[in-house]
């Protein structure tokens, strides 16, 4: 699963080996330290995502939970506008994802 937050994107997955983990990944270090602090993040220099932290899942939920009560803006690409190459990405997802629906409207 994908997730774009005010902190940064990251995606969580089944952990390949720990049946009750997830694996959180990020392309940046900062949203696992923010969301995350008391984890020991894996580096792994190789990887598309670089940044991996193994988790309980029981420990991913309350904090996916957090995410969703801080919502209070009205629109998520100015609420991230502080970090500007963060803002451009997003930007890009947005656009691809637009013309996602207008190519799905066209069928």
């Amino acid at each position: 699963m994908w997730i774009f937050t005010k902190y940064g994107f990251f995606s969580v997955v089944q952990h390949n080996s720990l049946e009750d983990c997830f694996q959180v990944k990020s392309r940046v270090v900062e949203p696992l330290e923010i969301l995350w602090p008391e984890m020991d993040i894996e580096v792994i220099d190789w990887a598309d995502y670089r940044f991996r932290i193994t988790i309980e899942k029981e420990k991913v939920f309350p904090i996916l939970l957090k995410l969703g009560q801080e919502v209070g803006y009205t629109s998520f690409k100015d609420e991230c506008r502080s970090d500007h190459d963060y803002h451009d990405a997003l930007v890009k997802v947005w656009s691809t994802m637009y013309n996602y629906q207008l190519n799905m409207e066209r069928r």
